[in-house]
């Protein structure tokens, strides 16, 4: 990796970057989204989807909640931290007034 993560970012981005894969795999090339595409729905640049996926940023909640709705990929299957952070969130927000 780039050497600015701790060694367990570097293990969420593995199990991100395997599961990635594996749906890449079950797809049909017609099916698979470009780098382009996907970094417009997640609403980031190329530069900063790509700098999610080689490590050089750290995966967070924003970046877990959108890659989540966008692969189907379940944030716990690569993060349990990220997950429960996700869950504690929904937890604390209090109601509109």
């Amino acid at each position: 990796m780039s050497g600015n993560l701790w060694v367990w970012e570097e293990e969420e981005l593995l199990a991100l970057r395997k599961a990635f894969a594996a749906l890449k795999a079950r797809q049909r090339q017609a099916e698979r989204v470009s780098q382009r595409r996907m970094a417009a729905e997640l609403g980031v640049s190329v530069t900063t989807l790509n700098a999610y996926m080689t490590g050089k940023r750290a995966l967070d909640m924003k970046f877990a909640l959108m890659f989540e709705r966008l692969t189907g990929i379940p944030t716990r299957s690569y993060s349990p931290r990220l997950a429960d952070e996700i869950e504690t969130s929904k937890h604390q927000r209090k109601p509109a007034v």
